[in-house]
């Protein structure tokens, strides 16, 4: 499910036990907030929830209902998420960017040895759709993973490779969400309205 966030009134979105950990925000954190749930409410409404609040953890992602599981995404005038049964699904990992928004000097933060090898074998504008798609894809992974683990990570912990059908996750190092599911792991991304829409699950 998503919606512009422009489309949302944050005040009408969020539920009470949402509104207690927005005190002293600023305006755009609400608005991102409030869309994001609502976007995450209409997702669970198609598996048969009801209207049901998603407070923040300890660390800091979203709380979902008892037998569920999603992830909430968004840029400054986009927001998406997704839910599944816990039953289907274990994880799920979903992420937006603006369409080559990660230039050149950010490359080495991101990028491991070989995804840089990679780019530089681009032209210019594709390497930065693809360094883009990377970030995207590693932001994905990193919130599909932490459901299960808790685990925080860092660029350099996996590699991207991107096709044209999707994207491979590949570890670095060991990572403890190999224990219950070990790579790779397969992702999809979507480019669109000036966006990547990247995905990837775990079963």
């Amino acid at each position: 499910m998503a919606y512009e966030t422009q489309e949302l009134n944050s005040a009408n979105a969020l539920l009470p036990d949402e509104q207690q950990f927005l005190t002293n925000a600023a305006p755009k954190r609400v608005y991102e907030f409030a869309a994001g749930r609502a976007c995450a409410r209409a997702a669970l409404a198609q598996l048969g929830y009801g209207t049901v609040a998603l407070p923040v953890g300890a660390d800091r992602a979203p709380q979902w209902p008892t037998g569920a599981t999603g992830s909430i995404t968004h840029t400054d005038s986009f927001c998406a998420a997704v839910a599944a049964s816990t039953a289907q699904i274990r994880a799920l990992g979903l992420d937006v960017e603006p369409a080559a928004s990660v230039k050149p000097h950010l490359w080495h933060r991101i990028c491991s040895p070989e995804e840089l090898a990679t780019l530089q074998g681009l032209d210019a504008a594709t390497a930065i759709a693809t360094a883009t798609l990377i970030f995207s894809a590693k932001e994905a992974f990193y919130k599909c993973q932490h459901t299960l683990t808790g685990q925080w990570l860092g660029f350099s912990d996996i590699n991207v490779t991107i096709a044209a059908d999707g994207f491979t996750v590949r570890p670095s190092r060991p990572l403890q969400i190999t224990e219950q599911c070990p790579g790779p792991w397969q992702g999809r991304y979507l480019s669109a309205a000036g966006r990547v829409i990247t995905g990837l699950c775990i079963v």
